[in-house]
């Protein structure tokens, strides 16, 4: 209970933050971003007293899940052909962690692997919730470990065999 009253104690300060920056001018950025970690903070509320799901559950999606699960699979093909795009980036340093035998991947770690990227913060957000402008929720988070939702492994597992396995013929013809 102590961790949902923190947790709504952080979504508040946020909107609070949201609502005061919308009122300047040339503050939208500030307030996008401000709205984005409020969306998050509501999406880690609900998660709460979840665990991370088995990938293999029977439970079907919801319909707001499904169009989300949509929207991913058409993502990621063109995240595949874009490997500079920021998601790209965020995915693919995931990826990269899990290929090389780290078993709990914390934001920090991601974070670590994209340091020049001044944008990350914003666009990890938008890649851990559904919203009808976000990137694609391709994430969970419990607590500090990141995982990949579920309903969309299998889409992320064959994005990797595409992206990884170009990546390897590339450096094998140079």
């Amino acid at each position: 209970m102590e961790a949902v009253i923190v947790k709504l104690s952080e979504l508040k300060n946020k909107l609070e933050s949201a609502a005061f920056l919308v009122s300047k001018e040339g503050a939208a950025r500030e307030a996008h971003a401000e709205l984005i970690q409020g969306l998050v903070i509501i999406s880690e509320l609900e998660s709460i007293h979840e665990t991370p799901k088995d990938s293999s559950s029977s439970i079907p999606p919801t319909p707001k899940d499904s169009v989300e699960i949509n929207k991913v699979s058409r993502k990621l093909k063109l995240w595949a052909k874009r490997p500079n795009q920021i998601n790209s980036k965020i995915l693919n340093a995931f990826l990269k962690l899990e290929r090389s035998g780290v078993s709990v991947i914390t934001e920090n770690d991601l974070r670590n692997e994209l340091p020049e990227e001044k944008s990350f913060e914003s666009n990890f957000a938008q890649m851990k919730i559904i919203a009808k402008k976000n990137h694609g929720k391709v994430f969970d988070q419990y607590g500090e470990n990141i995982v990949l939702w579920s309903p969309v492994v299998s889409d992320i597992r064959e994005y990797e065999k595409v992206v990884f396995e170009n990546c390897h013929e590339k450096s094998s013809q140079e």
